[in-house]
């Protein structure tokens, strides 16, 4: 399937503009991402990044990547609704350039593109940029590993090999 190139681009705009819609005008859903942005902002407080609390108390259930991230963004942005769901828009986008690199690497530069539009448009992509949650950072972390350690066996490329290990270390928190 041959694509024309301002079709692309067209509709990946479209795309990153109906997901900064959301993060921009949809409020924090209850429950999780409400949970998971309260345990962000008690941390800048504390000032505590290693020992997480949630409402005063040891939260263990979670690793600490995402609170550190939002965390962060709360530090830059405020904290707001934009602040905390910034960091997780931001992996989606490294999820759609690593699914479009991955697709180029393993097939074509048009499988890519293809591959990278599916993976912008899936439900779930759309769902976990508004209800933000732990899988938005660990799918594009996960996607980008793939793509870094299958160039390093294609290609016997070193810096893809270190970058694909440290993308399951960041995986893993």
């Amino acid at each position: 399937i041959k694509m024309n190139k301002n079709t692309f681009w067209l509709l990946l705009i479209a795309l990153f503009g109906v997901h900064l819609i959301g993060v921009l005008n949809i409020p924090l859903m209850d429950i999780d991402a409400s949970q998971y942005a309260s345990i962000s902002r008690e941390m800048l407080e504390r000032n505590s990044f290693l020992q997480i609390y949630d409402l005063g108390k040891d939260y263990l259930d979670k690793p600490p990547l995402h609170f550190w991230l939002s965390c962060f963004s709360f530090k830059l942005f405020g904290i707001n609704t934009f602040a905390y769901k910034l960091p997780s828009f931001l992996f989606s986008i490294v999820g759609a350039i690593s699914t479009y690199k991955l697709g180029k690497l393993l097939y074509s530069k048009e499988i890519g593109k293809l591959s990278a539009l599916l993976f912008y448009t899936t439900f779930a992509i759309i769902l976990i940029n508004q209800d933000v949650r732990t899988d938005t950072v660990l799918i594009g972390i996960t996607i980008f590993t793939l793509w870094k350690l299958i160039d390093y066996i294609k290609n016997n490329n070193y810096t893809s090999f270190v970058l694909g290990f440290v993308g399951i270390g960041l995986a893993m928190m």
